[in-house]
């Protein structure tokens, strides 16, 4: 049995200590298996005094959000991923969105931010990428995702466009973006090619969107070079996400993470596990692991006061939310 080091657990109480916000949490039932359901999560976060903003490829999340709030005394954040399964580039999707978010009879409480995702498994790029929509690497031995690879012909998947194929916005994306903003919600990048991500990001911020997250951005589909994110990120509205999960299921070396950074900096960058899948660490550990690790690999740059900053502060200031 492997017991966690000294380091490990001193990590993980100041990690507890300050409120760990992880900007990109999978919950279930969804189309492929899930670790958790919105209740077991709670569960698992509460100890932690956690904020976890949960994502879904397939529905809102801001419904269940708002009862683990309200009764489970969590704080878990929603958010809506623009696919085919709500509409696609949809305006009315982004603003029924918000309705989880009225938990409180009285009116008079502020409910917190939620995230609207660009397009993921049905975006153009990931659909280039990937081939299909779900990875069954996601599912841990998800039968319907695993036909696509095992020689059955795989589900004819037609993409979300943000932009034409000339480059150009399509003529839903500025409705999309004046909705978000209008709620004063979050915009996360998705899984849009690197092209995408550098024309949309200047579009969304002239629309008074309060924060950009680039979603994970050396997951295959994206792949923004360290002077893209540089560029990105001179407007203070906008955030970095590096994602565990890019390293443990898409393999990306952790030394590529901390290349990046080296680049950008730390004041905008976020260190998040996009777990939630069957097969990945359940909460906390993920986040503990990761932070570890990262600490382990390059301890002057990544001590105890850095980790808490990546995994609490900005996030947190990325959402808007109060320490």
């Amino acid at each position: 049995m492997n017991h966690p080091s000294s380091k490990s657990l001193r990590v993980a109480e100041r990690l507890q200590e300050e409120g760990v916000v992880d900007t990109h949490f999978h919950v279930g039932p969804e189309l492929l298996p899930r670790r958790y359901d919105v209740k077991d999560l709670a569960q698992a976060a509460r100890a932690w005094n956690a904020t976890l903003v949960l994502k879904n490829h397939t529905y809102p999340t801001t419904p269940l959000a708002s009862y683990a709030r309200r009764h489970e005394g969590v704080r878990l954040l929603g958010g809506t991923v623009l696919n085919r399964f709500v509409g696609g580039m949809n305006p009315d999707a982004v603003l029924s969105a918000q309705s989880g978010n009225r938990t409180d009879p009285q009116g008079d409480r502020e409910e917190p931010t939620f995230v609207v995702w660009m397009p993921t498994v049905h975006a153009q790029a990931h659909l280039d990428s990937l081939g299909f929509a779900f990875d069954p690497r996601w599912g841990g031995g998800c039968k319907t995702c695993e036909e696509s690879l095992d020689g059955a012909q795989p589900r004819t998947e037609t993409a979300v466009a943000v932009f034409d194929e000339n480059g150009d916005p399509v003529p839903e994306l500025p409705a999309v973006l004046e909705a978000i903003a209008s709620v004063k919600a979050r915009l996360a990048t998705g899984h849009l090619s690197a092209a995408e991500v550098v024309k949309l990001v200047p579009m969304a911020l002239e629309a008074g969107i309060p924060a950009v997250i680039l979603t994970h951005p050396h997951f295959p589909s994206i792949e923004l070079s360290d002077d893209q994110l540089c560029a990105l990120v001179k407007d203070e509205r906008v955030f970095i996400e590096h994602c565990f999960a890019i390293h443990t299921i898409e393999e990306v070396p952790l030394a590529r993470f901390a290349e990046s950074i080296e680049h950008t900096g730390t004041d905008q960058v976020i260190l998040s596990t996009d777990f939630g899948q069957v097969h990945s660490d359940p909460f906390p550990d993920g986040t503990v692991r990761f932070a570890t690790a990262m600490g382990d690999a390059w301890p002057d740059r990544f001590d105890e006061a850095e980790l808490v900053r990546l995994f609490c502060d900005n996030p947190r200031r990325a959402l808007g939310l109060e320490p």
